[in-house]
């Protein structure tokens, strides 16, 4: 009888250590590492993919904005405000989740005024190339080794990025000055941006849009360029 129950509480044992390696094991497979997933096309716009490393450009710039509000709400700890929730009905949201938004909706916007502009003819001037180019050249300088390594970005993705976005902006700036905005009550610039009723109605839904929701929802903003100490 005795035998019998060492044999059972052995084998519990053997059983418990089992299920624990099994769990160990299965949470270090499903650990998210970001810099896998660098090359990997996360939004898709229409015919264009923007992979995790170009999207990098929008983490580190929207990364270090909502930083500097944070160092300000709490100088010790920042992670206080990116994890500060305001409640505001539906658009209810974390600082986190609300910046991750805005780079997101600022990237496919961005991809859709730059196709617009390419098939219109709308480039820059060779003084506005000159100032994008000094631009993303500040943001590369701005940058420390663990943040570029991190986000993969390197100067030559920064400037075609940069001079994208100047681009994108352009194309909606001269587009905001010709529309009609009867019956809109915001200005146009506002109307045109990602979030804007104008755009929201009229631009957006002409685009396919899919994003890869595998690894975007693996991403947290707050701590991908900041607070990684």
């Amino acid at each position: 009888m005795q035998k019998a129950n060492k044999k059972s509480i052995i084998g519990l044992i053997i059983f418990s250590c089992f299920l624990i390696i099994a769990a160990t094991c299965g949470k270090i497979l499903s650990r998210f590492v970001y810099e896998d997933h660098l090359d990997e096309p996360l939004i898709t716009v229409d015919d264009s993919e923007i992979t995790l490393r170009e999207f990098g450009y929008y983490i580190y710039l929207v990364e270090e904005f909502v930083q500097d509000q944070a160092l300000l709400y709490d100088p010790e700890n920042p992670k206080h405000w990116w994890n500060t929730h305001f409640s505001a009905g539906l658009d209810s949201q974390f600082v986190c989740d609300y910046a991750k938004k805005y780079a997101v909706n600022s990237c496919i916007s961005d991809e859709i005024y730059y196709k617009k502009a390419l098939s219109d003819g709308v480039v820059l001037s060779s003084e506005e190339e000159k100032q994008a180019i000094a631009e993303a050249e500040m943001i590369l300088n701005s940058m420390n080794g663990y943040q570029l390594a991190k986000t993969g970005v390197d100067k030559n993705i920064l400037i075609n990025m940069r001079i994208k976005q100047t681009i994108a902006r352009k194309y909606s700036n001269n587009l905001a000055k010709v529309l009609n905005f009867t019956g809109y009550a915001d200005p146009p610039e506002k109307l045109m941006n990602w979030d804007g009723a104008y755009y929201q109605e009229n631009i957006l839904p002409g685009h396919s849009v899919i994003t890869n929701d595998k690894v975007l929802d693996k991403i947290m903003l707050g701590t991908i360029t900041v607070n990684y100490q």
